[in-house]
């Protein structure tokens, strides 16, 4: 018997996320006079002498159906970046989208890492990548989805979850996907380091270098991440499937996921 574990956060206007979602609820009644409107004038359009009319009392209760109007970044809530996020082109061709992506990619086994004492606003190095996994015990596969547990999601909802985490240094990023690695997942806001602390060691320094750069190895290589996971601390170290699949939204630089775990 299998049991899941939802890896997602709540998609939601929230001091966490500094972007913004709006939403629009046309209800059952205005629904119902709405609906009732578009019949009346598309068949006046079509047939002026028809008499047939569709009423709201027509309905139950005179209540229709309701529709919501979303307008939703890429990369609110817990989402998948594609390599068209990272830049232009990606291995010498034109970056994918999240569409052009294989299904293989987001259903695989995973490994969780325990990166718990990784300090806000420092780089998770190899080593770090190479100490949590031996302490698991799994050896790497090709197409493992890679989950990197900080801690962070226990901010969810207060300001602190946007600035106070560490990130993946580039070369980490690269030891992974060198290890046949596409997706890796972590319960932080970003991949790379929280934005004030990369901006403020490149202003202090002049070095580009600072500035998200395990996002820009993606123009090297063809790997995605999953961003702002949550509930890592309910896994095992291994021995759990991941379920992550994209919407399927033509063209797009990322897609919302409602990321699970089938642990065994």
């Amino acid at each position: 018997m299998q049991r899941l574990v939802d890896l997602s956060v709540l998609v939601e206007n929230s001091p966490s996320e500094p972007l913004k979602m709006q939403t629009e609820r046309l209800d059952h009644v205005e629904g119902a006079k709405h609906f009732c409107h578009e019949v009346e004038t598309r068949n006046a359009a079509k047939q002026p002498a028809d008499p047939r009319r569709l009423y709201p009392q027509d309905f139950p209760d005179a209540a229709f159906i309701t529709l919501d109007t979303v307008t939703l970044p890429t990369h609110m809530g817990t989402h998948i970046d594609a390599p068209i996020h990272y830049g232009p082109n990606c291995e010498g061709k034109p970056a994918r989208s999240i569409d052009q992506l294989p299904l293989e990619w987001f259903f695989a086994p995973g490994v969780r890492l325990d990166l718990r004492h990784k300090a806000a606003g420092t780089f998770i190095t190899i080593e770090d990548i190479q100490v949590a996994l031996d302490a698991t015990g799994h050896k790497l596969q090709p197409l493992d989805i890679v989950l990197l547990w900080t801690g962070t999601d226990k901010l969810w909802g207060k300001r602190e979850y946007f600035s106070h985490a560490p990130g993946m240094s580039r070369e980490a990023t690269e030891w992974l996907t060198q290890q046949g690695i596409k997706v890796i997942g972590i319960d932080t806001y970003g991949f790379d380091r929280p934005f004030v602390t990369m901006l403020e060691d490149f202003w202090r320094t002049g070095d580009r270098e600072h500035l998200w750069p395990a996002h820009f190895y993606g123009r090297e290589c063809e790997y995605i991440q999953i961003e702002r996971l949550a509930n890592l601390d309910q896994l095992p170290d291994t021995g759990f499937q991941v379920s992550c699949f994209p919407l399927k939204v033509k063209g797009l630089d990322a897609s919302w996921v409602r990321a699970v775990a089938m642990v065994n």
